[in-house]
């Protein structure tokens, strides 16, 4: 159980570790309570991504009280009491870590409760973890040295197996915290991975649970960066609102020949339809019922020749063995072509594409069909490739039933594109 510590009202001109023209006389103080952290700062986080840098050469200026708080507050303060959540995430919100400060004149634990630093040791300890560094000179001659240490064992109750890996992640939110705080109380920092941890543990008197996992060494930089309180931006006009594409605004109309039509190809195209919530009409050379070539009927509601080419946005050809019918037909040659003039979507699939061959607007386009097509798709100056959908500009082609359900997708896909 932690001893219970007495919290003096300690005066700032008697923190001689803390402000460095200060030379009055330090009483033995066990507990610091620490200025409450401010909220708002002069500079955007945007400034303060952009300002960090590692830094090295630090003056002799001691670190102030206020900064040091707001260090800690950074690094493992809470940030919500009602519900003891803290400034850094934490799996399960457990927060199974400490932060100490080392100072020159000892190491000093960290209470998130109280916002308060309790000394630990009374005596400079940063020459031993200079050694325990592997002798790097910035650990030595650093006025501040934050220690952040875990306890996997605290994780593990929770968490099986996972304790280590959640330790390690929470000491880099806590870690990046505390280096973009410093840069926000002009100071500099640099971020120590290489240390013998069982050293430290040994030095700062740690209980095996914890491990420490991360120095930052913090001080006055040697050369101050020039960090300019953020100007706030003068507001920008409101953007001409934009009304969001709605795709159930377009219309389809799917075309299929008044016998034999091949179902798959058609349930396809209607099924992506229905799912997307865009129109469709359903057109042929005849009104009625229709019985497609496995017994499927559907209803015939539009005659070509009546169909007004801007009442829809995209033609769409369902083939089969009575789709030949439509390879002479004047009022679906003339359709094709119109629709293609405007820039509207053509779409065939099996054997139909050979309707756009017959209207001739298929002249340099990449096209897809069945193989009984392809003389007729060449001939008319289309290169044929044998795949199972092709989209070209906009003409869109499948060569086989089993590939519906993409030609439907992909017609959908180019109305969206168009609308952009």
């Amino acid at each position: 159980m932690k001893k219970a510590v007495t919290i003096f009202a300690v005066s700032f001109c008697c923190l001689p570790f803390l402000f460095s023209n200060n030379t009055c006389a330090a009483p033995a103080v066990e507990t610091i309570r620490l200025p409450e952290p401010k909220l708002n700062g002069s500079f955007s986080i945007e400034q303060v991504i952009a300002a960090r840098r590692s830094v090295r050469e630090f003056t002799d200026e001691q670190l102030k009280i206020n900064q040091l708080g707001q260090l800690c507050f950074a690094a493992d303060g809470i940030t919500d009491r009602e519900k003891n959540l803290r400034s850094a995430p934490s799996a399960g919100a457990i927060y199974p870590m400490r932060i100490d400060v080392v100072l020159p004149d000892g190491l000093y634990s960290y209470d998130p409760d109280s916002h308060s630093l309790t000394r630990e040791l009374g005596m400079d300890i940063r020459p031993m973890l200079y050694i325990a560094s592997f002798r790097q000179q910035v650990v030595q001659k650093a006025p501040c040295i934050l220690i952040i240490s875990g306890s996997a064992r605290k994780i593990e109750v929770k968490y099986r197996g996972r304790g280590e890996r959640f330790i390690l992640l929470e000491a880099g939110h806590i870690a990046q915290n505390i280096l973009l705080q410093a840069v926000a109380e002009g100071l500099g920092s640099v971020p120590i991975g290489g240390f013998d941890p069982k050293s430290v543990v040994r030095i700062c008197k740690f209980t095996e649970e914890f491990e420490p996992l991360y120095l930052i060494c913090l001080g006055t930089p040697a050369e101050k960066p020039s960090l300019a309180p953020a100007i706030p931006a003068a507001p920008l006009p409101a953007p001409a609102t934009e009304q969001p594409f709605d795709i159930r605004t377009k219309k389809i109309v799917i075309i299929i020949p008044k016998l034999r039509f091949n179902d798959m190809g058609f349930f396809g195209v209607q099924e992506a339809c229905q799912i997307s919530g865009v129109q469709s009409d359903i057109a042929s050379s005849v009104t009625g019922e229709i019985k497609g070539q496995e017994r499927n009927i559907v209803t015939s509601t539009v005659l070509i020749r009546d169909i007004n080419v801007d009442d829809y946005d995209a033609f769409v050809f369902i083939g089969g063995p009575g789709v030949r019918e439509y390879f002479d037909d004047q009022n679906v040659l003339k359709l094709v072509r119109s629709a293609n003039q405007k820039k509207k979507i053509l779409a065939a699939i099996y054997n139909a594409p050979g309707i756009f061959a017959a209207a001739d607007v298929v002249r340099g386009k990449t096209v897809a069909s069945f193989v009984s097509e392809r003389r007729n798709l060449v001939s008319a100056g289309a290169d044929w490739k044998n795949t199972d959908l092709e989209i070209s500009g906009n003409i869109i082609t499948a060569n086989n039933p089993e590939a519906a359900r993409r030609f439907g997708a992909a017609i959908l896909s180019t109305l969206r594109l168009q609308a952009k």
